[in-house]
């Protein structure tokens, strides 16, 4: 069975600076180069699920990256910080439109859907 998938996402205004893709391959992360914004994506449509704010200020983005198991997304830049955001928003959203990987299990795991954010 042939899994890969073909779609154009127009993630943000200017370049993609840093792009991750979760275990499943169900979730793709972007952040632009100007490091503000950090979206989140279904990979199996394209579908914009959830912005996260990482900062008003310019910041390179050095690494983004899922958490293996629970739905959780992480990123750090220039600006020594790290910033940790709860993705549950975007996997419910999954489930909602019927997207491949996803089920009500996955949600129970990580119960709280607030965004969170550590420097």
């Amino acid at each position: 069975m042939d899994k890969s998938i073909e779609s154009i996402i127009q993630a943000h205004e200017s370049e993609v600076g840093a792009l991750a893709v979760n275990a499943d391959g169900t979730l793709i992360a972007t952040a632009s180069v100007r490091g503000t914004i950090i979206r989140i994506f279904s990979a199996e449509e394209g579908v914009l699920l959830q912005e996260l704010r990482r900062g008003s200020s310019k910041a390179f983005i050095t690494s983004l990256n899922f958490h293996p198991q629970i739905n959780m997304v992480a990123c750090t830049s220039n600006r020594s910080s790290i910033h940790l955001f709860e993705i549950k928003k975007s996997v419910e959203k999954c489930i909602e439109t019927k997207h491949v990987g996803f089920s009500n299990e996955t949600v129970q795991k990580n119960p709280d859907g607030e965004n969170k954010k550590s420097k």
